[in-house]
């Protein structure tokens, strides 16, 4: 097998920053999201946060480090290749003002209409089981009083007042952070998750432990946790700052819709907005089926998407957001051939740690979920189900990180039109799948739809990649990715054995799960990187090497 080129090897030497920072990122969010399950269990008031959390960060993909990010960097890096670096800052400057003010906007508007938007999210608590023509009667009743609203609906509407503004804070993060990564800084950006996390563990604690009866009602403690998420938002864009300011970068608040490069990136959003938005939009569908379910599937819908975002998060978001500036780079030079590599170098990266994640979740998701979730409200009931939905989801996860990457090619190749073409395609298959499989298999199917409208939605990247860029490299992709999956076969078969033998169907406190956990997935990791070095997978020799030299062996 050929041996890789430079440029995937400096994608996967940054990809590994990337990574490293993400994987403390997810660390501190396993110990939130275990603070959140102790107080707030799966019952109505967890449902409530989940769905009013779902809002800003649903629409963050559209203003943030989705459809923004993929047109603004390579919009920025084509000002400077151009103009120079002068006309750089004034781009940044100009198109960060411009978007703070759209935001504040559409949080006025947000807040404003909280309760039409929470209404369509909760429909099916309105009279469960009816008609969706009866139940959007039911819902203009209630939006008008005419009808009293219930009670769940009530405390989903407050915390998504109390949680919105947040979308602004975020989205200027993900403005300042693509502006770093441009400038090769990948560690420090990928960090402001790890300071959101511990902001929120430490102010939604400290109200736990010292405001009178908001550890013993979840009600309550929901809105002291939504009050953490605006308090972790401040905190990492305060994080971000000063080095954003150190290399002479500002905002200048404003509307600069005729300013050229400004008109550019907003010009290019347009078609983005569906083509980056395709997964939180069937999030956003599977939030609105989940409605129609038993009371805690909008929370064990949540959790589960949520550990899978962590694998995608770990490893194939950091390739996806190494890759951009790198490939607008490259197609700015006219470097066909490089961007070849760097595509290759970037699935083949993103699939690396996917694939064996994939198997090794679908695998231990339970153990992996009662470690995680079981405490206080949380019971042995909602990890079992937690768990099963998390399987189904593993199913989809190499689809969603290597739709991701192909995106982030045709975005640098300045194509908006084709992601937001499947990203429709994707959104139909989501509600055609998730409507054939909630009623047989309930989240199961709702988790396992995700997946598979992924895959719907790169039958319609990839024919247009291949005619922009001809010769796309199926063939070194694909036999990276056979040696993946061989190799992760093993590692399967280990995990599983040494599940049951190390008697993880049973629950042994946090302790003694991490005990049990922690040492097997370390085994089952030694496993896949064994296999991948016998099966002469390139990617493998790198980590050797780049382990060798850190170790200086």
């Amino acid at each position: 097998m050929a041996e890789p080129s430079k440029a995937p090897s400096s994608h996967l030497r940054s990809a590994v920053v990337v990574g490293l920072m993400t994987l403390l990122s997810r660390i501190s969010g396993m110990l939130q999201s275990r603070l959140l399950a102790a107080f707030l269990g799966a019952g109505p008031a967890a449902d409530a946060f989940f769905v009013a959390f779902r809002l800003p960060n649903l629409l963050r993909r559209f203003t943030a480090e989705g459809t923004m990010t993929s047109a603004f960097l390579p919009t920025l890096s084509e000002t400077e290749a151009q103009e120079g670096p002068e006309a750089g800052r004034e781009l940044v400057a100009r198109f960060l003002g411009t978007l703070a003010m759209v935001l504040l906007l559409l949080c006025v508007a947000g807040i404003l209409l909280m309760g039409v938007l929470t209404g369509l999210l909760m429909m099916g608590r309105l009279s469960p089981g009816a008609p969706l023509g009866q139940q959007l009667i039911l819902l203009g009743q209630v939006l008008s009083g005419t009808r009293p609203a219930p009670e769940d609906l009530i405390l989903t509407t407050a915390l998504g007042r109390i949680m919105f503004p947040y979308l602004a804070l975020v989205s200027l993060t993900a403005g300042l952070a693509a502006v770093l990564n441009l400038k090769g800084r990948f560690g420090l950006p990928a960090s402001v998750s790890t300071f959101w996390n511990l902001a929120f563990m430490v102010f939604g604690y400290g109200c736990m432990t010292w405001v009178p009866g908001a550890a013993q009602d979840p009600r309550r403690a929901s809105f002291f946790f939504a009050l953490a998420v605006l308090v972790g938002g401040l905190v990492q864009l305060f994080v971000l700052w000063p080095t954003f300011r150190t290399l002479g970068y500002g905002i200048q608040w404003g509307f600069f819709w005729r300013h050229p490069g400004v008109r550019k990136a907003l010009k290019r959003m347009a078609p983005g907005l569906l083509g980056t938005g395709v997964h939180p939009i069937n999030v956003f569908v599977s939030t609105f089926l989940a409605s129609h379910l038993a009371v805690g599937a909008q929370t064990v819908l949540f959790n589960s998407n949520m550990m899978g975002e962590m694998v995608l998060g770990l490893f194939s978001a950091s390739v996806a957001t190494v890759s951009l500036p790198v490939m607008s780079r490259l197609v700015d030079a006219g470097d066909m051939d490089g961007l070849r590599d760097s595509l290759a170098g970037a699935l083949r990266g993103t699939a690396l740690l996917a694939i064996p994640a994939s198997v090794g979740m679908a695998v231990l998701a339970r153990p992996i979920i009662s470690l995680i979730f079981q405490s206080g409200r949380y019971g042995a009931a909602t990890v079992a189900w937690t768990g099963d939905t998390l399987a189904y989801q593993c199913v989809g996860l190499l689809f969603i990180a290597t739709g991701r990457i192909v995106a982030q090619c045709l975005y640098a190749l300045k194509d908006y039109r084709t992601p937001a073409y499947a990203a429709l395609v994707g959104l139909g298959a989501n509600v055609l799948f998730s409507a054939l499989l909630m009623g047989p298999l309930g989240t199961r199917g709702i988790a396992l739809a995700n997946g598979l409208a992924s895959l719907a939605g790169l039958s319609v990247l990839l024919p247009s990649l291949a005619r922009q860029m001809p010769r796309i490299p199926y063939a070194r992709v694909l036999r990276g990715w056979g040696g993946m999956v061989c190799a992760s076969v093993p590692m399967g078969l280990a995990v599983w054995l040494g599940g049951r033998f190390g008697g993880l169907g049973t629950f042994h406190g946090f302790w003694g799960m991490a005990l049990r956990l922690f040492p097997l997935i370390a085994v089952g990791s030694l496993v896949y990187f064994l296999a991948i070095l016998a099966l002469r997978v390139p990617e493998g020799n790198m980590m050797l090497g780049m382990l060798r030299r850190k170790l200086k062996i």
